[in-house]
């Protein structure tokens, strides 16, 4: 291990194998009993010591998006080792994970940049309900609290009145969630590190139904039109009741995802082929060679 990298590991308790795959790597990387080793169960507020230049995650995509929260804002890069089932962040396969974590603390990287994006919700009478606003990675989704019922969820782009989707959601999404919930909703892949942004309603009413891709420094604005609640989701780990009249404002994040690669940026085409088909996932498992 290098000495001027210090190392904190980030795992999800609940995928299997995930808590002696950080046994391995502690042992690996020599990290002692005080280093910063955290799941993503715990409730505490995380802060990671000063020294700390690389976050380890054990799981999936959504074990990433929890240590964003922790990394983005502090410019720490993340390895991420895969666990879940698809992991287009993730970089290392668990069953290489202790043998090649070496290439990634030596230098023989480089650090790829991902666009965020922040929520904040603003009340019509009182400005900003909240002082901090929320941080995603991923998207920022509003949509209906109630099954049987459509939202009204009227949307500007830069303070222009773009339409009032009659809709199950809108989400305003990432290059990186891209291929999160809005490609389940038929909207476009972006190459990981484009700054453009997305809008993409689900299951429109009629009307203007087609994904849009919006320039970087884009500000979205959706306002709840229906006369009951609505829900704000951010990445899928905060949710926030939504008023009638409340307005959910989403723009760049001042903040960047950072990620170790050792492939070189057009790795991420075949990635793609891989994970989105599982036919060719299984295949290519059964003819790899054994090392």
């Amino acid at each position: 291990m290098s000495n001027a990298v210090s190392v904190g590991i980030v795992y999800n308790p609940l995928a299997p194998d995930s808590e002696r795959l950080v046994q391995e790597l502690s042992q690996k990387l020599d990290l002692g009993d005080s280093s910063w080793i955290v799941p993503t169960s715990s409730k505490e507020n995380q802060v990671p010591p000063p020294s700390t230049s690389l976050i380890i995650t054990v799981g999936g995509d959504g074990t990433i998006l929890w240590a964003t929260q922790i990394a983005a804002p502090r410019e720490i890069p993340i390895l991420g080792v895969n666990l879940g089932r698809v992991g287009f962040m993730t970089e290392v396969k668990a069953d290489e994970a202790v043998r090649r974590v070496g290439e990634y603390l030596d230098g023989r990287v480089w650090v790829e940049e991902r666009s965020m994006i922040q929520a904040r919700v603003v009340s019509e009478d009182a400005g900003y309900k909240d002082e901090k606003p929320l941080q995603a990675l991923n998207d920022v989704v509003v949509g209906r609290s109630a099954i049987s019922r459509l939202v009204h969820l009227e949307v500007s782009i830069d303070d222009t009145i773009l339409t009032t989707y009659r809709a199950d959601a809108v989400i305003v999404a990432t290059a990186t969630g891209s291929t999160g919930y809005s490609i389940s909703a038929g909207g476009p892949i972006l190459h990981p590190q484009s700054r453009d942004m997305l809008l993409n309603p689900v299951a429109t009413h009629l009307g203007l139904g087609s994904a849009l891709v919006l320039a970087p420094d884009s500000v979205v604005e959706v306002a709840l039109r229906s006369n009951y609640k609505a829900v704000l989701s951010v990445d899928g780990r905060v949710d926030l009741d939504l008023e009638p009249g409340e307005i959910v404002e989403v723009k760049r994040s001042p903040y960047i995802a950072r990620f170790l690669r050792a492939h070189p940026p057009n790795h991420f085409y075949s990635v793609l082929t891989e994970r989105l088909n599982p036919d060719i996932r299984s295949a290519t498992s059964a003819v790899a060679p054994t090392t």
